[in-house]
């Protein structure tokens, strides 16, 4: 099947990352609609996938560099679009001069990134009632797809 990454802009692109968020993180996981949207996504760097012209996937980059809200729809997961979704994030952070990434992983995601190279970093603490771990990839990520 035809996938597709890329960056997407916050303005014109919203309804199409607004309807995965709440699908996967309002309506499966149940995380309350004022806790998911917040002042970084004007600023923040969207992504969005799409599988055959549909976008089922989003991710962003904020500007201090921590990857977060990072979604694929239900119907398209256990296709390996999460982690080229990730490696599409970092390889952006790298070109962009970060020098490192991190992100707020839902504790039972850890394994994911943790195979993307991402270490963790603190104690466990809670987001929106779901416990997550600190984790952090230095000197951007060593992620390339061949």
């Amino acid at each position: 099947m035809d996938t597709l990454i890329r960056p997407a802009e916050w303005n014109s692109e919203r309804e199409r990352i607004r309807a995965i968020r709440e699908a996967v993180f309002v309506r499966e996981q149940n995380v309350p609609m004022e806790l998911e949207w917040d002042d970084q996504e004007e600023s923040a760097q969207h992504f969005l996938v799409f599988r055959t012209g549909i976008p089922v996937g989003t991710g962003r980059l904020t500007t201090d560099g921590k990857i977060g809200r990072m979604a694929i729809s239900k119907a398209a997961r256990g296709l390996g679009l999460g982690a080229q979704l990730l490696i599409a994030i970092c390889n952006h952070a790298k070109q962009h001069g970060y020098r490192k990434v991190y992100l707020h992983a839902q504790q039972h995601a850890k394994g994911f990134y943790a195979k993307a190279g991402f270490t963790t970093e603190g104690p466990v603490f809670y987001e929106a009632g779901i416990p997550h771990i600190k984790m952090l990839q230095e000197f951007g990520c060593p992620l390339q797809k061949s």
